[in-house]
């Protein structure tokens, strides 16, 4: 398979090395520790290593921490966005038997991953992308050899031939005598950290239906990676697909039911199998808005980590793609679906994950702008912007909250998120695996006016 590689020379960029661990204390705090529990104020929070070791409203001996001034400011969790297509794989203008070749724009994916970290998302879930950019992205970020957010990845999607979602990098099962044996080798391969499976008939937009993968080969796949300890997420539109997915044993849901209200017995489903949803609103509302206004593109985050070239071009020819294919004006009729079925899921009590499906950081401070217009208070939306991500990742064990003994991914604020979504972007430090990033250093635009 051909596969453009673009940028890959061993650039200072690239390979910029990660920064030293040195214990940091954060004191007298207002701490918001992401399980939904109340703020705790007069907080000091010590990290060593890469670890929180400690959290009291008493002094904390600091030794030779570094000490970060917490007075008048506001602690949370790390972001997390767990549906996103890291900018640069997913193929340029060069076709391929009728499918865009994958591309391997390294510096690309850097850039995007940077300005992640730059508007405090410490952890991401590439939800579907070149197997070769990825994982090497990936592998890049566990050995310390660039600062990134925390990657966790599916690879290529798995759905089968014809399929929606069946492109170049995907795994295309017909048949379950060939498909588990291509399956188990992609596992051993790739070591994915969450699976990415494809059910829909007819995509989400109005296309020609499609084929789509049988209830007993997706029921199959899901228990086959259970077996080898990887989790699955699906990506799917309608509520029956949505329900034959959950009694297959999926582990999460890439996107929310949106062409129409759920059923209760739905949320009830979903909510008593505790399988969370990652919210993805700002795809949908994004791809709707760009018809009408794309100025959201020229908004102080897109101006902060996108390029004017990247923002000409949302505002330009990608935005004429949406208009050309109908995909703006099907989504904006969803918009008031989404918004409705996101709050009833959320009152029913299923486990809402922050999520975007987009290439971008700040479209996760779009998304819980979305969130917060549903009907969903901003106390709220931490948790799902934190834990709720490392539930769905399954890493809520050392992820998502400021418990002692987790990882130090961490974000200082200076105003209170619980007041407003917008304080989520009003950031003073981001920490990420214990290190105090140097925002000023990140490769985005901010840092070049």
């Amino acid at each position: 398979m051909l596969i453009r590689v673009i940028g890959f020379a061993c650039t200072a960029l690239l390979f910029a090395a990660w920064p030293v661990h040195a214990d940091v204390l954060i004191k007298n705090v207002t701490l918001y520790d992401g399980t939904g529990a109340a703020a705790v104020p007069g907080a000091n929070v010590l990290v060593k290593g890469n670890t929180i070791a400690a959290i009291s409203t008493h002094a904390i001996d600091a030794g030779g921490a570094q000490v970060i001034d917490g007075s008048g400011k506001y602690l949370i969790p790390g972001l997390m966005d767990v549906h996103i297509h890291v900018r640069g794989g997913q193929g340029g203008s060069v076709m391929q038997g009728g499918q865009r070749v994958p591309t391997a724009d390294f510096e690309a994916g850097l850039r995007a991953l940077q300005g992640y970290l730059y508007l405090g998302v410490t952890s991401v879930y590439d939800s579907g992308n070149n197997p070769d950019f990825i994982f090497k992205l990936r592998a890049n970020e566990r050995a310390g050899e660039i600062v990134s957010p925390r990657i966790f990845a599916a690879g290529g999607t798995i759905s089968v031939p014809g399929g929606y979602g069946a492109g170049l990098t995907a795994l295309k099962i017909a048949n379950w005598e060939q498909g588990k044996k291509d399956l188990i080798a992609k596992i051993e391969r790739e070591k994915p950290d969450m699976l990415k499976l494809i059910l829909d008939r007819q995509g989400l937009y109005a296309n020609r239906a499609v084929p789509t993968m049988s209830e007993d080969i997706f029921h199959k796949v899901v228990q086959t990676a259970d077996e080898m300890g990887v989790r699955t997420t699906v990506h799917v539109s309608m509520e029956w697909d949505a329900d034959m997915a959950a009694r297959s044993g999926v582990s999460a849901m890439a996107h929310p039911v949106l062409r129409a209200v759920v059923n209760d017995s739905y949320i009830k489903e979903l909510a008593d199998r505790k399988i969370p949803i990652a919210t993805t609103m700002t795809v949908f509302s994004n791809i709707a808005r760009v018809a009408d206004d794309p100025s959201f593109f020229d908004n102080p985050l897109f101006k902060a980590t996108l390029s004017e070239e990247e923002r000409e071009k949302g505002k330009t020819s990608e935005r004429q793609r949406y208009i050309t294919s109908g995909m703006s004006g099907m989504f904006q009729l969803m918009i008031p679906y989404a918004k409705q079925n996101i709050k009833r899921l959320f009152d029913g009590g299923v486990i809402l994950a922050l999520g975007t499906d987009r290439t971008d950081g700040p479209t996760a401070h779009q998304e819980l702008e979305l969130l917060n217009q549903s009907g969903i208070g901003p106390f709220d939306c931490i948790k799902i912007a934190t834990l709720n991500g490392a539930i769905y990742l399954g890493r809520e064990k050392d992820l998502g909250s400021v418990e002692t003994g987790k990882l130090a991914d961490l974000v200082l604020l200076t105003a209170d998120p619980a007041d407003s979504v917008a304080n989520f972007a009003a950031i003073d430090t981001v920490i990420k695996d214990g290190v105090v990033i140097d925002r000023g250093a990140l490769d985005v635009p901010a840092n070049r006016m």
